[in-house]
């Protein structure tokens, strides 16, 4: 199994604008990211690529109807943290048929595993108005769900979380350096990636200096600030799908040249 190659581009580096297009190109069929990564566009043989997507904290919602006093009612957390998936219980038994009462009873409930394990076991912070309890995710830990409620006592809404996808802190948190000049996200940007699977040769000779097909993975991840960030990832975008680039015709990205 091969390593995957890394290559991280900068907005304040990317070098793709109308005087130069250095950071893509094409030629006899390979194309070239970055200045510093070729590929052949026929052994690519599988693709995809996801753009940054902004975190957005669950606060799912108990919406508490009439209760009967003296009876149980329950419903359950699912919280994803750091891999493992959280599941709660959340069980109250109402002291009076008041609403507003078995929310304050919830609210509570909630707050004493969310202080459980110093906060290691539910990412949330709990709050009651009325007859309605908002839990409401900890940045980071938005895949957190309510189900299962006992009864109709209990009407589960609100907002679904969404995770955080490429942003350039969680990509420096994972390793993500660029395997040829060891350059490494920015802090505060968002990215579009892609992943590209090759069939490329490893060996002596060939193309690279190389022979014999194995398969390859090339990760590549592109700063989406800036004009020249957005021509180049429309452009990358067209090129692997065999078609001319929409902004880069100066030098020729046109599908033409990849097929030889």
């Amino acid at each position: 199994m091969n390593l995957p190659i890394e290559i991280v581009l900068n907005a304040a580096t990317i070098d793709y604008v109308t005087a130069t297009w250095k950071d893509l190109s094409v030629a006899d069929g390979i194309i070239t990211v970055g200045e510093r990564y070729s590929f052949p566009w026929k052994k690519l043989f599988d693709k995809s690529k996801q753009i940054a997507v902004a975190e957005t904290q669950a606060a799912p919602t108990i919406t508490v109807g009439t209760p009967v006093p003296g009876t149980e009612y329950f419903f359950y957390v699912s919280q994803w943290i750091d891999g493992t998936l959280e599941q709660h219980r959340i069980s109250v038994t109402a002291a009076t048929a008041t609403p507003a009462d078995l929310a304050t009873l919830i609210d509570s409930a909630v707050d004493v595993i969310a202080a459980a394990g110093g906060g290691s076991r539910l990412k949330a912070t709990s709050a009651a108005v009325g007859n309605v309890v908002t839990i409401t995710s900890e940045a980071g830990y938005a895949n957190l769900t309510v189900s299962n409620a006992s009864s109709s006592v209990l009407a589960l809404g609100g907002v679904a979380g969404v995770s955080a996808k490429n942003a350039g802190a969680d990509l420096l948190a994972e390793g993500v350096k660029d395997s040829f000049d060891g350059t490494l996200p920015t802090a505060g940007a968002s990215y579009t990636s892609y992943e590209l699977s090759l069939m490329l040769p490893k060996g002596n000779g060939g193309f690279n200096g190389q022979t014999s097909d194995q398969e390859h993975t090339l990760k590549l991840y592109v700063d989406e600030s800036g004009i020249p960030s957005a021509h180049f990832i429309a452009d990358l975008d067209n090129l692997l799908n065999g078609l001319d680039a929409l902004n880069n015709t100066v030098t020729g990205l046109v599908s033409e040249l990849l097929a030889v």
